[in-house]
């Protein structure tokens, strides 16, 4: 146990100096930039209000959890994007203490590095029995390229609970006496059960996407123990499970009602957009300080995938000496079977090949031949497999092995890499002759209809690259130089994962509005106009101007201090009738009435107007268009004005 907080330490520090200068401004900055963050430190303290006031025996907020105070008056409006109750129940003491959700970020945001290396660090400890090895795979994880591009994203970042899974999944099989007749130890199994309860409230995107691997794993460890017909094995399993399902699905329940009401499904075409390209596995962010001036090959919305040469280096590594974990003593395979594997191999090299340029040509003078078939290459490629081990009893039993030592991970690195693609896999933005494996997700199991970004199955392709590079590490200790190899490995992992300068506080210039300023404050500090708002009692607030994102993000991310409802809202999805509130509202002094009726129809008892948010003099003309109307001004700092409607 002391080795895990010494390596958990270790990977503090190093998600100290990545972040670097964040630690400085821990209660003040944002990291990445102000756009999602701030909303989802809006989700965060609503979170953890009703927390509180649960705790505290206020039940009836159990019914109204998730009728948020955006979009009024609709409800469930925080089943619109996620809801972040894992980590508001992670960081709830720190709100309770502080009441700043930027301090409460900032540390969840650092937790997902750390939690991240510590879960990968004990579950290759677990399965190799090599702390140094492990420490390097927890590296591989919690520090991998594409977490960087996803900083704004703490729900992608947030997916350190699946190594946890994996390590209570292998503690519990490992317990299991192969003698007796009984199944395994309890504390393991609700250890993975609590890791994936946790996973499944922190990411509704791994809740769908790491489900699946986290059955395989499990059927791999029964399968390779040989454990089928242990039937106390299995009701310990069917039990976890319902447990899993108990406190999951209840928190589905509001995103079912909202995807029935709203009719919300994902388009192909933006299914597309956000699904990796081949190439985006050799393409990274450009600050990163040794690829980003090299590994640019295929930019493209969540398309930064490249995982780095060492990581890549060290799992074939793993793969390489699988050899070593075995004593396996067989028949040679025979000659056929070698003829009939170089065949096999020749149609994997072609439709590798495919895979990067579409098609695969050869002149052969007489006439040439051009393949493009993906599918079909792999299927033959996999049938001569399968004669080989026929006719080859010593490749069988070679094949059987390696699955038991390394085929779990290396199955489901690709899966999730096929999977990353899409509904119609394509390479540098043209569509590919391969099967989308997505494609069957998205048709047969409910929920995938919903989620807009495949490529986000990278992060479980991470995690086993990280599970087979620590099989490479652990190779490597058994050389002469393993300490200092090591240590230039590990300062290499971490060389290809920093970006400089890290991002704080980013913001985007404005075409139509006045750029809001480059931070926000905690609620002790908010602008004047906020708190003198929560003097007010039973207020329905609108924000002017809105409709615009940056000024959203921030009415939502204010009303942390003042409880207003809001008519004003950002999130995954907009309910249909805001857009045409946004039009209404867009140009107050030239359509007054539209305007005012809007207001009123919305219930609404006061507006403020952020009178410099437009380039020219809208937003005075604003304020005095509604003080005609019969709205009252109440309060006024600088060009910041709250007015009470009649």
């Amino acid at each position: 146990m002391r080795r895990a907080w010494h390596a958990a330490a270790a990977y503090l520090a190093l998600a100290i100096v990545t972040t670097w200068p964040l630690i400085r401004g821990l209660g003040r900055d944002v990291p990445a930039d102000l756009g999602d963050p701030v909303f989802v430190m809006w989700a965060l303290a609503w979170d953890c209000q009703q927390l509180l006031a649960i705790l505290r025996g206020d039940f009836a907020r159990l019914a109204t959890f998730f009728d948020a105070n955006i979009f009024h008056p609709l409800p469930l409006t925080l089943a619109y994007s996620e809801h972040f109750i894992a980590q508001a129940i992670q960081i709830l003491p720190v709100w309770a203490l502080t009441g700043n959700p930027i301090l409460c970020y900032n540390l969840l945001y650092l937790s997902t590095f750390v939690l991240s290396g510590l879960g990968t660090y004990l579950f290759v400890r677990e399965i190799s029995g090599n702390p140094r090895a492990a420490f390097v795979a927890g590296v591989i994880f919690a520090f991998a390229p594409y977490r960087f591009p996803q900083s704004s994203h703490l729900q992608v970042l947030s997916s350190q609970w699946m190594p946890f899974a994996l390590y209570g999944f292998r503690r519990f099989f490992d317990s299991i006496d192969a003698q007796a007749a009984r199944g395994g130890r309890w504390r393991p199994l609700l250890g993975a059960a609590a890791a994936l309860i946790a996973q499944n409230l922190s990411c509704t995107y791994y809740l769908m996407f790491f489900a699946p691997f986290v059955i395989a794993y499990v059927v791999w460890e029964i399968w390779r123990r040989r454990l089928w017909a242990r039937v106390r094995l299995w009701m310990q399993l069917v039990t976890a499970a319902a447990i899993v399902g108990v406190v999951t699905v209840p928190f589905l329940l509001p995103y079912a009602l909202v995807q029935d009401q709203l009719q919300i499904a994902r388009s192909r075409g933006e299914l597309s957009m956000y699904a990796a390209d081949v190439y985006s596995y050799a393409t990274v962010v450009s600050e990163q300080i040794v690829w980003g001036a090299i590994a640019r090959v295929f930019p493209k919305a969540e398309g930064d995938l490249f995982p780095g040469l060492v990581a890549v280096g060290l799992a074939l590594i793993g793969l390489a000496t699988w050899r070593r974990d075995t004593d396996l003593k067989v028949a040679p395979v025979t000659r056929l079977a070698w003829i009939v594997l170089a065949v096999a191999a020749i149609h994997l090299f072609i439709a590798g090949a495919a895979l990067l340029y579409r098609r695969f040509v050869l002149d052969l003078v007489l006439f040439t031949m051009r393949v493009t078939n993906v599918d079909q290459l792999l299927l033959r490629a996999l049938v001569l497999m399968a004669l080989a081990a026929a006719v080859s009893p010593g490749f069988r039993y070679r094949i059987g092995a390696f699955i038991q030592t390394r085929g779990f991970y290396l199955v489901a690195l690709l899966a999730a890499m096929w999977l990353s693609l899409g509904l119609t896999p394509q390479t540098l933005g043209r569509p590919l002759n391969l099967t989308g494996l997505y494609q069957l997700l998205y048709e047969y199991v409910p929920g995938f209809d919903g989620l807009r970004v495949p490529a986000r199955f990278n992060m479980i392709a991470v995690l086993m690259l990280a599970v087979l590079g620590g099989y490479g590490a652990a190779a490597l200790t058994r050389w002469r130089w393993a300490t200092p190899a090591l240590v230039i490995v590990t300062t290499a992992l971490f060389a290809e994962s920093l970006v400089r300068p890290f991002p704080i506080n980013g913001m985007g210039t404005l075409r139509d509005y006045a750029t809001p300023e480059a931070r926000v404050y905690r609620p002790a500090r908010a602008p004047a106009v906020y708190r003198r708002l929560a003097q007010e009692s039973g207020v329905v607030l609108a924000e002017l101007p809105l409709g615009q994102p940056d000024y959203d993000i921030r009415a939502m991310y204010y009303s942390i201090v003042h409880h207003a409802r809001l008519l004003n809202g950002y999130s995954g999805f907009f309910p249909p009738h805001y857009g045409l509130l946004t039009l209404s509202l867009s140009d107050v002094p030239s359509h007054a009435m539209t305007a005012w009726d809007a207001l009123r129809s919305g219930r609404v008892s006061h507006v403020i107007v952020h009178e410099a948010a437009w380039l020219d003099d809208r937003g005075p003309r604003t304020t005095a268009a509604l003080t005609q109307l019969g709205a009252m001004e109440i309060f006024r700092d600088g060009t910041d004005v709250i007015l009470r409607l009649p």
